[in-house]
């Protein structure tokens, strides 16, 4: 269904010759009159509304129908497993172009990533810092830094479990 304006067509059945003539019956603006004539508008006010409604003697729903269009059946498609969006014009040669710029390879890792990593839990960022014993700003410069690979999930940074395990073990070598 698509939505129309019917102000015009009311308008007309009510002897109204065009958007001038709905000007003066409304007592608005001739930019009003216009939008509300030709339907170009985005809003319309409460008081509008009943002054239109109180004019063609009508209610709300009138001043608005629908097109009822057909549309074709969709065929059953059988569901498969989502794999994380990569914009295809996501290449190799990007992610080189912007290495070691904080650019995130992980994106790329995943997209290429097998079956066997997509049930992998993803840690927030708040978490991989409340088990490192780390600030949040200290996270996100080794995000930055290419050192703890991320996820973008929405808007949201998140790191695969692995990741995070690898990346607090070669803290911990670096410790000793």
């Amino acid at each position: 269904m698509k939505a129309k304006i019917r102000i015009a067509e009311l308008a007309r059945q009510h002897n109204f010759k065009n958007a001038y003539a709905l000007q003066n019956a409304l007592k608005c603006s001739p930019t009003m009159a216009s939008r509300l004539w030709s339907g170009e508008f985005k809003q319309i006010g409460i008081e509008t509304m009943e002054k239109l409604c109180d004019l063609f003697k009508c209610s709300y729903n009138d001043l608005f129908g629908y097109d009822v269009v057909p549309v074709a059946p969709v065929a059953d498609k059988p569901k498969q497993k989502s794999k994380p969006f990569v914009h295809p014009g996501f290449t190799e040669a990007l992610a080189e172009e912007n290495s070691g710029k904080g650019f995130n390879h992980s994106i790329l890792e995943l997209s290429k990533s097998s079956s066997d990593n997509d049930n992998e839990t993803l840690l927030s960022t708040e978490m991989v810092a409340e088990r490192l014993g780390l600030k949040l700003s200290s996270i996100r410069e080794h995000y930055n830094s290419g050192k703890l690979p991320f996820v973008k999930v929405g808007k949201k940074n998140k790191v695969r479990e692995s990741d995070f395990i690898a990346f607090r073990d070669s803290r911990n070598l670096k410790k000793k």
